[in-house]
């Protein structure tokens, strides 16, 4: 079994168990593969969330941090390596120019062997923190719509996706804090409704483009479970997306995105039922070789093989 993003509250101050924790329990329960994805740092205090201020953060120790987490995950690679392969990789953070900036440095870091590609900030807001800041987000866009916010987060996540990550982070994370009655004025349909490739030809263009950038260079979309956790009856991406990424020949990989023990493989199962139903014949996986970090397929009758299933009951 893999995962191809995680967090532990040793890094992330809104994750929780320990990172020693985290890496013991992916190995009890029977993973391979462990992409260690720790958030980048934040180069401007603006930027700071609660749980860090709270904690009397300055940028400075995010950027401490993170060394340090570099060097533990480097210890804890070469401790484990008979175990399981571990990754250390982390999460860019798409806020603006000045952090894509950054995370084309860091993705050049030698310690660094993968990133994710995510963004969490439409128009420097957070967009998955709470429904108010989502609809702050969305206040900041053109005309004040949800249209124009999805083509504005679609349009960062293409220059992150200039940086060619190894992997693209929750692709349609801007709907998670969407709030339930949201209404599209230019449609007069309620939003969850409309139809993106028929309704919004604009927005659908930029997702297209970003789905064929991703393939060209060979990077990995996530079948990413925490939606599941966060209240949605699928992973990211949704059905629609998915559906694109598989038309145009994109790579699917699993993620748990987990910030806690209790998160570890959390709803692997109904992941691996949206690949069947789906009809993805194969998932991806990282791995480490001689000559490098490769792309491995796994047919789905493989990671049904696998031990985490009876690992993890």
């Amino acid at each position: 079994m893999h995962t191809h993003h995680s967090h532990s509250g040793d890094y992330v101050s809104h994750a929780h168990d320990p990172l020693e924790d985290m890496v013991d329990s992916y190995i009890a329960k029977g993973f391979k593969t462990l992409c260690l994805t720790e958030h980048m740092p934040r180069s401007e205090s603006r930027f700071l969330y609660p749980e860090e201020l709270d904690k009397s953060y300055t940028t400075n120790n995010l950027f401490n941090d993170f060394d340090r987490y570099l060097a533990h995950a480097k210890e804890l690679k070469e401790r484990h390596k008979d175990k399981i392969d571990i990754i250390i990789g982390f999460e860019i953070e798409g806020i603006n120019e000045d952090h894509i900036n950054l995370a084309a440095k860091l993705i050049k870091d030698p310690r660094i062997d993968i990133s994710v590609g995510s963004v969490h900030f439409t128009h420097e807001v957070p967009i998955d923190f709470s429904k108010e800041l989502w609809i702050d987000a969305k206040r900041a866009s053109k005309g004040g719509l949800t249209r124009s916010l999805y083509k504005s987060y679609f349009e960062l996540q293409s220059k992150i996706i200039d940086l060619q990550p190894t992997i693209i982070g929750h692709f349609d994370l801007i709907r998670l804090c969407q709030p339930k009655d949201d209404y599209d004025e230019t449609t007069s349909r309620p939003t969850n409704d409309v139809d993106i490739e028929q309704e919004w030809p604009e927005v659908w263009e930029v997702i297209v483009d970003n789905i064929r950038k991703v393939v060209h260079y060979g990077g990995l979309f996530e079948l990413n479970s925490s939606a599941i956790r966060k209240g949605w009856d699928e992973p990211y991406p949704r059905r629609d997306i998915a559906k694109a990424i598989i038309e145009l020949g994109g790579k699917f990989c699993l993620s748990d995105d987990a910030h806690a023990l209790s998160q570890i493989g959390l709803n692997y199962h109904n992941v691996l039922k949206y690949a069947k139903e789906l009809n993805i014949p194969n998932l991806y996986h990282v791995e480490t070789t001689n000559d490098g970090i490769k792309l491995i397929s796994d047919t789905i009758e493989e990671i049904e093989k696998s031990l985490f299933w009876s690992n993890s009951n």
